[in-house]
């Protein structure tokens, strides 16, 4: 009666009718995905071990399946919007968009999969229907882009397309293309089932999908607890260890993640709140945060996909590729130490005394050890990714299952499992939806006429040089996706590079760097402002300090191309372990020189000395040797004078 209606003789308001209405939607939705991820997951698998014949209809079973599991994740999530009472502007548009996309993208996947064969064959001579069919396709991957990766790269994906089609039109010589049929443009967007969207598929379907499901089970099972209480066994042991758990825990889990944004998310949540307890200044805690996290990106071996896309560009091994990321990427870890300890002596941090709980992590570490190890090992074997994936999932399930009072529990392997398959389904429409970026980059030159306007107007010195292709990548980087930042700055800027003699394992290792550091520089600086909200600081603020701590890590690029032995491990000679000292060296010449502490705090006289230190180092390494000279002699000197004062002070 009036407002109320009965069931099963219990009346119900209209709120509890509604909410009953939504959550029956989201589990509609939420079937199918998980469905569809069980079925998508056994078939890749069976790819791994050879049973599937043809690539066309390979990738466009892949691009299907991604485009339902990401279309259904929407509805899920406007589902979740309505039940959780946290609904955004403009819901029911964003709700008749999403469906709209979901429903676009399986009619025109599902006819491009049905006629694999025949459009390969076709290429690029398509009728009408099939045209109508490509353009459904790019639409429906677009609107989905934009509805999980937002407008920025959705915006560069579709000016990109329409660059490829109507840039005849152009009246600049740098920027025109040839007239090209529509025809020939949409087979190149991926109607022809091996460009464009299926540009990077393979990587995605091939390569990252079972080790990103392997990185989710590893932390359903428990793995970020343990690596946090490792990260506090580190801290209990030196000033200011209340950072510990972030660099350490954060490093680790972002390097198996591969993301920073979502493991400042992840991890920020409980180290930033302990930093804060431990006398770090809200900025300061969030900036660590957001520069721990970053290190997982250029850490094997996931390194936020771009490894693996490396070792696409390059046709190298993706075990070679990580080998040779590996003595960088602990000289990154080495630098926000180095910057984190000359910061917490200087405000006399104290030491972390949180509990520890030691049988976790006896409980845990064979879990990791073992199945991260047989994942390593088959990999250093040059097995395929996938099939190393699929023993590290299993060899984390089962070993999980002997971990006493620490074994996950149903739900928490149903969450796991569910948190495999969604980020392994953002994560391959990412690199579907960039393929078309990175084709018209490669098939109207773009990328090679930027290199030789960029040698025409910067001097002719190859450190300036790569100034310049510093600032391009940071700018190109700002506001997106580690590997959409790479892969546009790689197309654009690495063509340059090699013209310049830079060797390409080191070009692109470069602009991958600067790439991954645009998520700590202003003004877009993702994961800062994400660490920012979690310290409950401004975002200048955090952004000011995580600038300050990446100072030592800024150096790194530099530092293997002017010194390419960095990037030879596992055959590390002498001349590595001189490169690494001298690294090493200006890190901590900048960390002084930022913070004003070395043995006590420093005048502004004494801190512009350290700066002229560190300045000379790098120099020393990528201009001229003779300025090492300098450094080490400034340095010695300054260090004997601070060390002296103190002493007779005290």
């Amino acid at each position: 009666p009036g407002s109320k209606f009965s069931f099963q003789n219990q009346p119900w308001t209209p709120r509890q009718v509604f909410m009953t209405i939504w959550i029956n939607i989201r589990r509609a939705a939420d079937i199918p995905f998980l469905i569809t991820g069980i079925i998508l997951t056994f078939y890749i698998a069976a790819s791994a071990f050879g049973l599937v014949k043809n690539s066309a209809e390979h990738y466009s079973n892949f691009i299907l399946g991604t485009c339902i599991m990401t279309g259904l994740l929407a509805i899920r999530g406007l589902a979740d919007e309505k039940i959780n009472n946290s609904v955004k502007p403009l819901f029911l548009g964003r709700f008749v968009f999403s469906t709209t996309a979901l429903v676009l993208a399986t009619i025109a996947m599902g006819y491009v999969r049905y006629n694999a064969i025949t459009l390969e064959q076709m290429q690029p001579f398509f009728n009408e229907t099939q045209m109508f069919f490509g353009w459904m396709m790019t639409v429906s991957i677009l609107m989905l882009t934009l509805i999980h990766w937002g407008l920025l790269l959705t915006s560069i994906i579709a000016i990109s397309i329409i660059y490829f089609f109507f840039g005849y039109l152009i009246d600049n010589p740098l920027f025109m293309t040839p007239e090209y049929d529509p025809e020939f443009v949409m087979n190149y967007i991926g109607l022809g089932t091996n460009q464009g969207f299926y540009y990077l598929a393979q990587v995605a379907a091939d390569s990252v999908y079972f080790l990103i499901i392997y990185a989710a089970i590893l932390l359903g099972v428990g793995m970020l607890d343990m690596v946090l209480d490792v990260g506090k066994i580190a801290g209990r042991k030196v000033s200011g260890g209340a950072a510990g758990p972030a660099i350490i825990g954060s490093g680790i889990v972002a390097s198996i993640m591969g993301q920073a944004v979502s493991n400042v998310v992840l991890t920020g949540r409980l180290t930033v709140p302990m930093m804060r307890k431990y006398g770090y200044k809200g900025s300061m805690a969030g900036a660590i945060e957001a520069t721990a996290s970053t290190a997982g990106q250029i850490m094997p071996p996931i390194m936020g996909l771009a490894a693996f896309i490396i070792a696409s560009f390059l046709n190298k091994a993706y075990i070679d590729v990580a080998l040779s990321a590996l003595i960088p990427g602990l000289l990154y870890l080495v630098g926000v130490c180095i910057a984190v300890t000359v910061y917490a002596h200087r405000y006399e941090l104290p030491k972390l005394v949180e509990k520890v709980d030691t049988e976790r992590i006896k409980r845990l570490l064979p879990t990791f050890i073992i199945s991260f190890g047989v994942v390593l090992w088959l990999l250093l074997g040059y097995r395929s990714p996938a099939i190393a994936g699929l023993w590290g999932i299993a060899l984390a399930i089962l070993f999980s299952m002997l971990q006493g009072k620490y074994r996950p529990t149903r739900k928490q392997m149903y969450d796991a499992i569910q948190e495999g398959f969604y980020l392994v389904a953002i994560l391959s429409l990412l690199l579907v939806a960039v393929g078309p970026l990175g084709q018209v980059m490669l098939t109207t030159n773009l990328s090679g006429r930027l290199g030789s306007a960029l040698v025409q107007y910067l001097p002719d010195t190859q450190l300036i040089l790569l100034i310049g292709a510093m600032i391009v990548s940071l700018i190109l980087g700002m506001g997106l996706p580690t590997p959409v930042a790479y892969i546009i700055v790689a197309l654009a800027l690495v063509p340059f590079m090699q013209q310049i003699g830079i060797p390409p394992l080191q070009a692109h290792f470069f602009v991958f760097y600067f790439a991954v550091f645009s998520t700590l520089t202003p003004p877009v600086a993702v994961s800062v402002l994400a660490a920012a909200k979690l310290g409950e600081a401004t975002f200048l603020s955090t952004a000011k300090d995580a600038i300050k701590i990446a100072l030592t890590t800024f150096i790194i690029p530099f530092a293997f191309v002017f010194s390419p032995e960095l990037m030879s491990f596992p055959d590390v000679t002498l001349e590595t372990l001189i490169a690494v000292a001298e690294v090493i060296f200006v890190q901590v010449a900048v960390s002084v020189a930022s913070y004003g502490f070395l043995f006590r705090s420093l005048n502004g006289v004494e801190r512009a000395a350290c700066a002229i230190v560190a300045l000379s180092g790098f120099l020393g390494f990528t201009f001229d040797t003779n300025f090492w000279y300098v450094a080490i002699s400034l340095f010695i000197m300054i260090s004997s004078y601070i060390f002296l004062a103190k002493k007779q002070k005290g």
